[in-house]
């Protein structure tokens, strides 16, 4: 097994080229050389015809056997003859340039030559003799490179694919830098959020935010207990419906009450004074309305109706839990107006601010650090399928097992 480093590999495998394919690079070097001697003979022959025109045309004549002479010789020089990197896209060049020569002095030919042709006579034959020559050896290498030249091209095409190992591996240092960037910038992220939410639990012990959150607890519970014996709400709501369809009349009843009772049954009490004047008056309608079967309720729902309100009447404890509940809401009210003249509550909020916008942060980084692994590993399988093909297709050429190493700058 042959092993070669990323880097060094297109220079090992132009030298193995070489050798492998030897007779075949020699031949065409060979052919190489003796076009160039051609191409250096136009050149030449160049000088000929303005030497002889020197002596045998008048002036005017002369500037287009110059102009004639010129042409031809940017095209010669614009003709590149391939060194040492000899590959089957440069040779292509090769033929196409000459080709573009022959077109060249064709054209120019039949516009200048007659100006000047007979007096020009022996370097006309001499510069057909040359591109002549130029001719078959431009026949002579294309025929080669479509005969010969075809296994040579397909190794040749195998170093087109070096660069994306390049790139692949590039991609790869890149996305691991910005991994352990992200990586460093999430744990400094997680400590400051460990800190704030340490900062918040420990601001919250204070006392008033304990008693806060009893007296919190107490009035919660207390309004589930109230919401119990109010459990009449749906035949109050259903007496309001027909209310407003004027299916039956109640003296003096106030429906924009029944409204704010059946939207906030609890805030509407503790509103009214002790005794509750209003909520008896509707107590007293609804319960005359079941009694006299106004609602149409089912007989045991309208019973149970009935039964609720009478124990309103007869107990006095809901007006003890509101009275209560009023209490509750003093104290939290007053609690509240201390945390505030403390300063707790702004406190409070600057912290939870603080910890929302620390986990906005960090929850976009890690979406960006998730992206970045999958990109990482995407980017690593490309790498090692790519490798192991080329790795094949090189062994392939050379009749013996190549092993690419490609080393990371982490």
């Amino acid at each position: 097994m042959i092993e070669v480093n990323l880097e060094e590999l297109e220079t090992f495998y132009k030298d193995q080229l070489e050798e492998i394919f030897s007779k075949e690079k020699k031949i065409i070097q060979k052919l190489l050389d003796d076009i160039n001697k051609d191409l250096v003979s136009i050149k030449l022959s160049m000088n000929h015809f303005v030497e002889a025109g020197k002596e045998r045309i008048d002036d005017k004549t002369m500037r287009s056997l110059k102009l004639f002479t010129e042409r031809i010789r940017k095209e010669t020089d614009d003709i590149k003859i391939p060194e040492k990197n000899i590959t089957y896209d440069n040779l292509q060049d090769l033929l196409n340039s000459i080709k573009k020569l022959f077109t060249t002095i064709n054209e120019i030919a039949r516009k200048s030559l007659p100006k000047f042709k007979k007096e020009v006579q022996p370097e006309i034959k001499e510069l057909n003799y040359i591109t002549r020559k130029l001719g078959k050896k431009q026949q002579f290498l294309d025929k080669f490179i479509r005969k010969r030249y075809s296994e040579i091209r397909e190794a040749e095409d195998l170093m087109k694919k070096f660069p994306k190992l390049f790139t692949l591996k590039e991609n790869i240092e890149n996305v691991k830098r910005d991994i352990e960037t992200f990586e460093k910038e999430k744990v400094v992220l997680e400590k400051k959020a460990n800190s704030l939410n340490s900062k918040l639990v420990e601001l919250e012990k204070n006392r008033l935010f304990r008693e806060l959150e009893k007296e919190q607890e107490k009035k919660f519970t207390l309004k589930i207990k109230i919401d119990d014996y109010l459990a009449f709400k749906k035949a109050l709501k259903k007496m309001k419906v027909e209310l407003e369809r004027e299916s039956f009349h109640v003296p003096n009843i106030n429906l924009n009450y029944i409204q704010n009772f059946l939207k906030n049954p609890i805030n509407t009490l503790t509103k009214e004074s002790r005794d509750l004047p209003k909520f008896r008056a509707l107590l007293v309608n609804l319960r005359h309305a079941l009694e006299e079967n106004k609602l149409n309720l089912k007989k045991d729902k309208k019973e149970k109706t009935i039964e609720q309100i009478n124990q309103i009447f007869e107990e006095k404890y809901l007006l003890e839990d509101l009275e209560q509940y009023k209490q509750i809401e003093e104290r939290i009210k007053q609690l509240k107006k201390k945390i505030q003249e403390q300063g707790l509550d702004k406190k409070i909020k600057e912290l939870k601010n603080e910890i929302s916008l620390n986990a906005v942060k960090l929850e976009h980084l890690e979406n960006d650090l998730d992206k970045k692994n999958k990109d990482y590993l995407r980017y690593l399988s490309s790498l090692k399928k790519e490798r192991e093909t080329l790795q094949q297709a090189i062994s392939n050429v050379m009749n013996e097992e190549v092993k690419i190493n490609i080393m990371f700058s982490f």
